[in-house]
């Protein structure tokens, strides 16, 4: 037999050891001058056969070193052998495998067949003269095992690890690789860092590969384990998703990649990009549907809110969310809403029936947006069934037109809202607005604070926003219990995080202490009371500094009676003590007084109380006027301040 012979037979089997370890690509009529081979030599005895070969290679594409074959029975190669329980070894990449093989060659008849076996059998590939393909079968294959043959294992570091289960075609002729059966993977586990993580994957890959245009198109279904991405954490024993992709080549060094990811029960995801080797990306496409976002926020999106402080929101209907390229990366955004609900009740935030359509554009104008809802609650503040039309381009907002959000039995009404650098510590805000009349009584309710009577409206001054503080420009001027309020220096800072801080001070002028009184059933007190509240600190909504005091002004037209009840009522603060006995006074019903004062200054806790006459640690809180007098006289000046408003709030009232 001629040596271009022997290199046939060669080649033939030798197919199966480039299947293998990288990818076939040899068409069953190739000519053995595709082949080259460096150093053959052979040694035939009783025992058996063997062949050494220092190099193999297929048109300097792959290359096999070190090549050894022994066949434990004596063989001719001419017209026809026959080989089994065999062993080939070599060197691929930096690694050195070996495998069992089984061979047959008829030479007359032009026939040949090889099988080839890792020793585990966890990997067989099979291959005759009567086909184009090869096939592989996986059984139970460590993805370590399979990285390794194929010389492409990870840098140092954690290794990626799984068992492969499934079925191969490779198709030499027409350079093709398919799954013959999908291929079950279990135990899929790789950590890349603390924050990306995937833990004991499961499912299965069907996959189809064109060698000559590198052409990818593959199919995942993942039914179990674990993912955490960054802040995105998934569970896919509750949510199982199917993975569909293309990946080709569309320019030098760069790829086409179309993906769709589905959970059946909730969500569509599409996303087309174009990367490189380096993974840089450019065009990206990304599109979002969302049928089910209470299902999507339990398995997805509840995850990532409660790092943001808005754990245990609650959802349902739809939203879609679609993002392209125009000039850099994501830079137009689109979010619709369809019969949408959220509700938060930690940061007292929800909407209702939202629908409509939010656009952004990184540059230029974005076009306009619109929402509408029925109902809408905002740190506790509910807004009635209303729309919304702004623009949101780049870093502003800007309300289009005038808007009035009914509040309760009122309104708010904004002439005027532009908002600037927003995505900036500092936010410039330009808000021209009004507080239409909104009943006391409907606010201290939905708050859960004692009942008032009366309405609030006014005029809100613009904002300004530094990191997470938020400063008001202007004063709030305010119409309430029959007088007026200004709220000076007011700031918010974390109002919807974790120990939310508001601070101002106030003023007020002109109360009615009739409509005050009768608000709390605290007992009548008629006259007008003026005072302030500087220095106001309110952390976590529990108020920790002050400096207050509220006291009568005499104002012709207006009587100042004070009822027995609300002498009683007074004094039953502690530390305090009424003129009323068991004298003849206990007969009438109301008093006239001269003047009230009553000052608090608050520190660490400890209210220090004043009022008139201030001598030691007595004080008058009402001084009396007219026959008969009384007086109510205060003798404890520091008073815990929880202690005080226990007391005022659970007192005898109405």
């Amino acid at each position: 037999m001629s040596f271009a012979n022997k290199n046939k037979y060669i080649a033939a089997f030798l197919q199966a050891l480039c299947c293998l370890s990288a990818s076939c690509a040899v068409h069953a009529n190739e000519s053995a001058d595709a082949w080259e081979l460096t150093g053959l030599s052979m040694t035939s005895t009783e025992t058996g056969t063997s062949w050494q070969l220092e190099r193999l290679s297929w048109r300097q594409q792959w290359q096999l070193s070190e090549v050894t074959f022994h066949c434990p029975q004596p063989l001719g190669l001419y017209p026809s052998h026959e080989c089994a329980g065999g062993e080939v070894a070599f060197v691929f990449g930096a690694n050195t495998h070996h495998f069992k093989l089984d061979a047959m060659a008829d030479w007359l008849r032009n026939t040949w067949s090889v099988a080839l076996s890792d020793f585990a059998k966890t990997v067989t590939i099979s291959l005759d003269s009567g086909s184009t393909q090869a096939q592989v079968v996986l059984q139970q294959l460590p993805l370590s095992t399979l990285l390794e043959m194929a010389a492409v294992l990870p840098a140092a570091g954690p290794q990626p690890d799984a068992q492969l289960t499934g079925g191969l075609l490779l198709d030499w002729q027409q350079q093709h690789v398919t799954t013959a059966s999908p291929v079950v993977f279990q135990g899929l586990s790789y950590e890349h860092s603390d924050d990306v993580v995937l833990a004991e994957l499961s499912g299965q890959l069907s996959a189809a590969l064109d060698w000559p245009t590198s052409d990818l198109n593959f199919t995942i279904q993942l039914d179990g384990g674990e993912m955490l991405f960054d802040q995105l954490y998934v569970d896919f024993n509750a949510f199982p998703v199917t993975i569909e992709g293309q990946i080709k080549p569309v320019s030098r060094g760069w790829y086409a990649v179309n993906l769709s990811l589905e959970n059946p029960q909730s969500m569509h995801l599409s996303l087309a990009v174009e990367l490189n080797q380096a993974l840089a990306w450019r065009q990206p496409e990304l599109q979002l549907q969302v049928f089910d976002s209470h299902h999507f926020n339990q398995q997805i999106t509840g995850s990532i809110l409660g790092i943001y402080g808005f754990g245990g929101s609650e959802m349902s209907g739809q939203f879609n969310i679609s993002a392209t390229s125009e000039q850099g990366e994501f830079d137009h955004w689109q979010m619709v809403f369809d019969d949408y609900y959220f509700l938060n009740e930690r940061r007292k935030m929800a909407a209702n029936a939202l629908t409509g359509e939010v656009q952004w554009r990184a540059q230029g104008t974005a076009a306009d947006s619109t929402l509408q809802w029925q109902e809408l609650l905002l740190t506790g503040l509910p807004i009635g069934e209303a729309a919304a039309t702004f623009n949101f381009s780049a870093d502003r907002i800007h309300l289009l037109g005038p808007h009035a959000f009914p509040v309760f039995d009122g309104a708010i009404e904004l002439q005027e809202l532009r908002a600037e650098k927003l995505f900036s510590e500092f936010i410039d805000m330009d808000i021209q607005a009004k507080v239409l009349p909104i009943s006391l009584r409907l606010i201290t309710e939905k708050m859960g604070w004692p009942v008032m009577s009366g309405s609030i409206s006014g005029d809100i001054p613009g904002m300004v926003k530094r990191d997470s503080v938020i400063e008001f420009l202007g004063a709030l001027q305010l119409q309430v219990f029959g007088g007026e309020m200004e709220v000076a220096n007011l700031a918010m800072e974390r109002l919807f995080g974790v120990a939310p801080v508001i601070a101002g001070d106030v003023t007020f002028a002109g109360f009615d202490l009739s409509v005050l009184t009768e608000t709390f059933g605290f007992g009548l007190i008629t006259g007008r009371l003026h005072g302030s509240v500087m220095g106001l600190r309110v952390t976590n909504w529990k108020t920790d500094r002050l400096d207050a005091q509220v006291y009568t002004v005499k104002t012709k037209g207006v009587k100042q009676i004070i009822s027995q009840r609300a002498i009683e009522n007074i004094s039953s603060l502690g530390g305090i003590k009424g003129a009323i006995s068991n004298t003849f006074l206990r007969f009438f019903d109301d008093f006239r007084y001269r003047k009230i004062k009553l000052s608090c200054r608050l520190h660490n806790s400890v209210c220090l109380i004043g009022g008139l006459k201030n001598q030691g640690n007595q004080f008058v809180i009402v001084e009396g006027g007219g026959i008969p007098k009384i007086n109510i006289v205060g003798f404890v000046r520091a008073i815990n301040w929880e202690e005080f408003i226990s007391r005022l709030l659970n007192a005898n009232y109405n």
